[in-house]
């Protein structure tokens, strides 16, 4: 490896790199107290919900309007496609899960006054109390695989490449988590499936950069451990890109043509992936330079 390998300065520019991050996670923080909060779904905050195809062009406000007249014009009314509407009635608002009647009821009241088709493509009921199962489950499952991951790197390299990883991997998540709440995306059992899925494909990519570094790190006596860090991230710069351009085409397929419930996996997974990359080459192998130069046993 030699000076030319080094094309482009990651290293010796990392404060730009800081500070786009620092905006992209307080955009986020930002969007979410606009929004007062993430848009949980059924999944976790308990409820029923209804995809309904009307015949004809109809909009939110006519279907509140027969909402209303059945007793739910709280509902929360979202369009998926042409024709194609998500009624979602939250477990606060019923009180208990909507019975099969009182669904029929709603469904004939929409059929009057819209039209509608009688087939659901979607139709979904969760206790209230399997909710807060789910969330507790689902932070379980996100603090288990960043302390796995943390432990791994640990035994595969060192304590500064772990920790520098399991920061990565939070950057990630909070942007995207961040977007969610900016676009006020319901936040379900896809989405934690979609951000597990991301944190694995990130480590992936920040552990082949990382590798590379390792590598190289007897040569940073003569040349210095930024130098050897800035080289290390150009040689794997093209894999980096490669793979992700690979891995977001299928996505992006999946986030235009899938249905609901695929879409909104396939937009965590593109946000996430376009975030893994990022990191991985702009975030972590920067990172992992302050945290040498921090500690005096490493710039020996």
């Amino acid at each position: 490896m030699n000076q030319k390998t080094a094309r482009f300065d990651f290293i010796g520019k990392r404060k730009i790199w800081f500070i786009i991050s620092l905006v992209a996670v307080l955009l986020g923080v930002t969007g979410y107290f606009i929004q007062g909060g993430f848009n949980f779904g059924i999944d976790f905050l308990g409820g029923s919900l209804i995809e309904v195809e009307f015949d004809g062009n109809t909009d939110v406000g006519q279907i509140r309007d027969v909402l209303e007249e059945t007793g739910y014009g709280s509902s929360i009314i979202q369009q998926t496609d042409d024709n194609k509407y998500i009624i979602r009635i939250k477990a606060e608002e019923l009180g208990k899960s909507l019975e099969i009647e009182e669904k029929a009821r709603i469904l004939d009241a929409l059929d009057e006054g819209v039209g509608i088709n009688p087939v659901l493509l979607q139709d979904r009921t969760v206790n209230p109390g399997f909710g807060s199962i789910l969330i507790r489950n689902a932070l379980m499952a996100m603090a288990i695989s960043l302390a796995g991951i943390l432990i791994y790197v640990w035994i595969r390299f060192e304590f500064r490449f772990g920790a520098t990883a399991i920061v990565t991997l939070a950057h990630d998540v909070l942007i995207t988590l961040g977007v969610y709440a900016i676009l006020n995306r319901e936040i379900n059992t896809s989405t934690i499936a979609a951000l597990l899925t991301i944190i694995g494909y990130s480590l992936n990519d920040t552990i082949v950069v990382f590798d590379r570094i390792r590598e190289n790190t007897p040569k940073s006596r003569s040349l210095g451990y930024s130098t050897i860090v800035n080289q290390s991230v150009n040689v794997t710069l093209s894999r980096s890109i490669n793979t992700s351009l690979t891995s977001l085409f299928p996505v992006i397929l999946l986030l235009i043509l899938g249905t609901t419930a695929l879409k909104d996996f396939a937009l965590a997974l593109t946000i996430g992936i376009i975030t893994g990359t990022y990191s991985s080459i702009f975030f972590a192998s920067p990172l992992l330079v302050v945290w040498n130069n921090r500690f005096s046993k490493y710039k020996k």
